[in-house]
């Protein structure tokens, strides 16, 4: 029996200077701040997997608010950042972040008039059943890796989760996440420029679409070249850390992800989000290839 959330809430990404960050994720991709959470003080860390916590952040919405994913914005306090973002497109685990633009050509441009480290032009990707998508990648102001396709609004459609074995991941997403596939996907041999990759490659994607927001957990198996396995990240490193859902019943949630094998970093946690904005309880794991998920069970407004 899968976990039972709502809907997948947020995903994370840590910064090392939180106001750069802003300025490129509002001025250039197009979205909006909407809450800032800073807590007064260190907090026991122990959900995270570290000592003690305490951070500066912005959660960040597309045209579609909070009806879409939102974006984590966090600068880490206490630990301070480390380490960077992925920077190799075939290692496991989180690997970039997907956005939705009206005018990807006009996206590109801006970027590029930016200086920002923008990998190719938009490129097809094309499917051996047909069709395609056009694309970029593109590095925020830390290197992490953000794709960018076109669609009819501006928000946070997607993310690439690298998988080491395909298949298990796909089980594991449908029987303990509780995601159902919704589409298979097969590139035709093609070049890697678009990825900053020598060579042909080849990928095969299964997308996993949450119902409530829409948003596609993209898992993706490398078929030339092969995936790059690599370390499960720490929860203060810079880049993609975690992704969130929220859930009514996080301990129910816990017992579930027990009996299914799965190690959580501690039992659900209470945490302090800062002024105005009511704590929490949070309980982080990883996945098959160490990409860190989370849940969210928001407490009572006062």
């Amino acid at each position: 029996m899968p976990i039972a959330p709502t809907r997948i809430f947020h995903v994370n990404v840590n910064c090392s200077d939180l106001e750069r960050s802003l300025a490129f994720y509002t001025d250039l991709i197009g979205l909006t701040p909407a809450t800032r959470t800073t807590p007064e003080s260190p907090q026991p860390g122990g959900a995270f997997g570290l000592d003690q916590v305490q951070w500066d952040a912005w959660i960040l919405k597309g045209d579609a608010g909070y009806g879409s994913l939102v974006l984590d914005l966090l600068e880490w306090k206490v630990p301070t950042p480390t380490g960077r973002p992925a920077g190799d497109p075939t290692a496991t685990g989180f690997n970039r972040l997907g956005f939705t633009t009206p005018d990807l050509d006009a996206l590109h441009a801006r970027l590029v008039a930016a200086g920002a480290d923008v990998w190719s032009a938009p490129t097809a990707i094309e499917f051996e059943r047909g069709g395609g998508m056009r694309l970029f990648v593109c590095g925020d102001p830390d290197g992490t890796q953000l794709e960018l396709v076109e669609g009819p609004d501006t928000r946070m459609s997607h993310i690439v989760v690298n998988c080491g074995d395909l298949e298990a991941s796909r089980r594991y997403y449908t029987d303990v996440i509780g995601l159902a596939p919704h589409d298979d996907l097969r590139s035709t041999v093609q070049a890697g420029t678009v990825f900053r990759i020598d060579g042909d490659i080849q990928q095969h994607a299964v997308l996993m679409a949450d119902p409530a927001s829409g948003f596609v957990v993209e898992l993706l198996g490398w078929i030339t070249p092969g995936p790059t396995p690599a370390p499960e990240r720490r929860a203060n490193e810079l880049g993609i850390f975690r992704m969130a859902w929220h859930t009514p019943d996080i301990d129910g949630d816990h017992r579930v992800l027990g009996e299914a094998g799965v190690r959580c970093y501690s039992p659900p946690a209470h945490l302090e989000m800062g002024p105005g904005i009511p704590p929490l309880r949070a309980l982080f794991w990883g996945d098959p290839d160490g990409a860190c998920l989370e849940l969210i069970e928001p407490g009572p407004v006062s």
